[in-house]
């Protein structure tokens, strides 16, 4: 079965335990997810089977909505819930238009410092495992876009001097929420963290089932559809099958440009290209 499973990752589990358990399901190691969320973080997570496993790279980039909680008032070493706290501030001198103020540097395109511990790579290891084995991690600052950052609702937790702000987030690839909340607080002088964080939308796919529903009844967006719903596609007669399926350049329509998907003469997914002077080339090959 090739296509793509839209998981509503609960809260605990990792992506990889997820990953595990489609494997179980549609008994293949052939499995692999676009996108990590973190163990305490839900919702979204776009899962491949057999040869969508392919296109995940290029899923990955796609922008990602979220729904977020910032408190602020505390820092913590994992700049969420669960990691500890490292410094408290009172919050009782913040009002709302400083955090509507302090909200507007986090809109558009930013450098942003990502997580100590993260997923990224650090000369071949995840940084979150030199944090854990005792090694100070600092990250560079990268360029992220944040196209939206709505706030939701602002509570006020005056018997725990923290406030709580609700937020949706619509950002590129590579943004990390808790970042923001780390240094919202920090803009604030106050300390902040993420203490909730569900992911409502990845690219083109926001509508996900739970592990349990999937566990009952598989359901799979196969991979031409898939491919239809993310990318602009263009259609090819039998001849340029034939020769697509083998990874020879084919002509482009005249009207394709960027990264096309390919549909051959019988509708079905052959191939994800690129258009460069006026060819397809091939940059996966549905076979």
């Amino acid at each position: 079965m090739d296509g793509i499973v839209l998981v509503d990752k609960p809260e605990g589990p990792t992506s990889h335990d997820v990953v595990r358990k489609m494997r179980r399901i549609f008994n293949t190691r052939k499995v692999g997810h676009a996108g990590t969320l973190d163990p305490m973080a839900t919702g979204m997570l776009v899962i491949g089977v057999g040869k969508a496993t392919r296109l995940l790279g290029y899923l990955t980039q796609s922008d990602k909505e979220y729904l977020g909680t910032i408190r602020l008032g505390a820092a913590t070493t994992t700049d969420d819930a669960q990691g500890e706290v490292i410094s408290q501030s009172t919050t009782r001198n913040i009002s709302k238009a400083d955090i509507y103020e302090a909200l507007r540097e986090f809109r558009g395109h930013i450098q942003q410092r990502p997580s100590a511990v993260s997923a990224i790579q650090v000369d071949g290891k995840r940084a979150y495992a030199r944090v854990r084995a005792g090694e100070e991690v600092e990250l560079p600052a990268r360029e992220v876009t944040i196209h939206d950052c709505e706030v939701i609702s602002i509570s006020d937790l005056p018997d725990l001097d923290f406030i709580d702000i609700e937020v949706r987030v619509v950002c590129s690839v590579g943004t990390y929420i808790r970042a923001i909340a780390r240094d919202l607080g920090a803009a604030l002088g106050v300390g902040g963290h993420l203490t909730a964080l569900r992911r409502t939308r990845s690219g083109a796919f926001a509508t996900m089932k739970s592990l349990e529903e999937l566990e009952g009844q598989p359901q799979v967006i196969d991979l031409t559809s898939a491919i239809r719903q993310v990318f602009e596609c263009v259609q090819i007669d039998e001849e340029q099958t034939v020769k697509a399926l083998h990874g020879v350049r084919v002509p482009a329509p005249t009207s394709a440009s960027g990264t096309v998907g390919v549909l051959g003469a019988d509708g079905k997914a052959v191939s994800l290209c690129e258009v460069k002077n006026e060819e397809l080339v091939p940059l996966v090959v549905f076979v």
